[in-house]
């Protein structure tokens, strides 16, 4: 296991397209809050009611760090080799999920940042920082296990990107329905936007628990069709 964290791991950071991406990210996410702060309260919340429309990035960078994977037989090499097939899951997934939180992730920490030095951000109260950083860490995760469960499901480049976008342009469109309020609590992307808003229907436990089940349910997708079928 541990083998294998430190090659995920060391491929990632080796990976041009990653870091690439992440600075697209940055780069991108600054770029839309002329749009967003004018609706949010600081740098910060701006910043958070943005992430949906990044999330494209990082199902991007999912094709082609798992899919690619399947197409370059690499972690068919792995098994080939002893591992596990779960061991070799649970560390496609620690890696991209450390990815997905930095492509997602990296924005929110320097626009944090910004708003504390030159003011233009909401008062944190330590209390409410630290359940909204819960919230904000389950949401990512499970809009993270999406791209990854796409790539073990699908086994390719095209279509682990594909059916991701197409279900994320989706997800854009119901959260911008007659009855978005209510669908932003069912997906994680959309928690994201009511917590921008100070705009919660329910509490910030009930929205975490959704998350940890859409987690669970993906991971375990995921391992039904990695860890239970024949590899090509």
């Amino acid at each position: 296991m541990t083998d294998l964290l430190k090659a995920e791991f060391y491929k990632l950071s080796r990976s041009r397209s990653f870091w690439g991406i992440t600075l697209f990210s940055l780069l991108l996410g600054s770029v839309l809050l002329l749009d967003s702060i004018a609706i949010t309260d600081g740098l910060v919340n701006a910043s958070l009611f943005n992430t949906p429309l990044l999330y494209f990035l990082s199902i991007v960078f999912g094709s082609l760090f798992v899919g690619a994977d399947f197409a370059e037989q690499t972690l068919h090499s792995f098994v080939s080799a002893g591992h596990k097939r779960s061991s070799v899951l649970f560390a496609k997934t620690a890696a991209y999920q450390a990815a997905g939180l930095l492509i997602l992730g990296l924005p929110l920490v320097i626009h944090l940042v910004l708003g504390i030095l030159t003011g233009n951000g909401s008062r944190i109260v330590l209390a409410q920082f630290f359940s909204d950083a819960a919230l904000l860490f389950a949401a990512l995760i499970a809009m993270g296990m999406l791209p990854l469960v796409c790539g073990f499901i699908f086994r390719d480049i095209g279509r682990t990107l594909g059916v991701p976008i197409v279900l994320y342009f989706i997800m854009i469109f119901l959260l911008n329905g007659d009855s978005a309020r209510k669908t932003a609590v069912f997906l994680p992307m959309g928690q994201l936007r009511l917590l921008a808003l100070n705009n919660l229907p329910v509490s910030k436990l009930i929205l975490i628990g959704i998350d940890l089940l859409w987690t669970a349910l993906l991971y375990a997708a995921a391992y039904g069709s990695f860890c239970h079928s024949d590899l090509d």
